[in-house]
């Protein structure tokens, strides 16, 4: 892989409202937050070949919505790797099937994908908040190092859209 963009899920139902963890969907702000990431990422022309969801609610609808918003419609797939809770290692395992994709946009939860992140650019971890999309672009296919190129968050996107109308 030479690029990886890293997606967490945006913000969801709160589990006190007697939901299990798996079950919690997006919030209309949720869901609001990543339509408008996704289609300013389709202005950008990312041609993703593949994107890979943690199998929780919430990152599969983050991930199908994304999606809906692309021109260029890659796979979709879920994944155990990227459940909640899975570690470093087990995201890296699971990425060798998908080697050879030139990038993929992967869909999960906090703190694994902040952790995982981190390592892939030699830091401790890198907060994402919800809907945050980080893109590590890598110098080789060997090892899984980068280069964090840049890492958006919801917000930014509103204020780009701001600026643009005024």
């Amino acid at each position: 892989m030479q690029e990886i963009y890293i997606l967490r899920h945006g913000h969801a139902q709160e589990s006190d409202n007697g939901l299990n963890d798996f079950d919690r969907a997006l919030t209309e702000e949720g869901i609001e937050k990543i339509n408008r990431l996704s289609r300013f990422l389709d202005k950008l022309d990312v041609n993703l070949e593949l994107i890979l969801s943690s199998p929780y609610a919430r990152a599969k609808q983050t991930a199908e919505i994304f999606l809906s918003n692309l021109t260029l419609k890659p796979e979709l797939k879920t994944v155990d790797f990227l459940a909640s809770g899975t570690s470093c290692k087990e995201i890296s395992r699971g990425l060798v099937d998908y080697s050879s994709n030139k990038n993929a946009l992967l869909v999960g939860h906090s703190p694994d994908l902040e952790i995982f992140l981190g390592k892939l650019i030699g830091a401790d971890r890198i907060t994402l908040k919800k809907g945050a999309l980080a893109k590590v672009k890598f110098q080789n296919n060997i090892e899984l190092s980068g280069e964090l190129e840049w890492l958006i968050i919801p917000k930014l996107i509103k204020k780009v859209k701001t600026a643009k109308l005024a």
